[in-house]
């Protein structure tokens, strides 16, 4: 019993941050990143704006509460359930984002780009939920 638990413990911190500590140092010091792995990442109150986050950055689970992330480039970003409340995205491009899930409660999404971002259970700045692709 003993010989399969420990195995776990060394697997458990992998599962637990997903993220590239890399990754998430480079975009907050150059405000570039593309392709990152920022999955599970905690960029509350980061303030990257004007920030190049594309490529399909992986943002799943990302929390990104409070953060100033004006005018960035987050083109097909995978933002599955991703935690944006009160985050400032305006100018933002959310072109072919994947917003599943997600939380964008008080954000302010003025001139944000959506073209093409899915909805799908996400909740809105509003706080109503935008099934629209569901």
């Amino acid at each position: 019993m003993i010989r399969l638990f420990l195995p776990l413990l060394y697997c458990f911190p992998a599962m637990l941050y997903a993220w590239d500590t890399n990754d998430v140092a480079k975009l907050k010091t150059t405000k570039i990143c593309e392709r990152c792995d920022l999955s599970k990442s905690d960029l509350r109150w980061a303030n990257v704006y004007a920030a190049e986050i594309d490529g399909a950055p992986n943002l799943v689970g990302a929390v990104m509460s409070f953060s100033n992330l004006t005018g960035s480039n987050l083109y097909g970003a995978n933002l599955e359930g991703a935690k944006l409340i009160d985050s400032d995205l305006s100018g933002a491009n959310l072109s072919w984002a994947s917003l599943l899930y997600a939380d964008l409660s008080g954000a302010n999404l003025t001139d944000a780009k959506l073209r093409g971002a899915i909805f799908c259970g996400t909740i809105m700045p509003n706080k109503k939920v935008n099934n629209k692709n569901c």
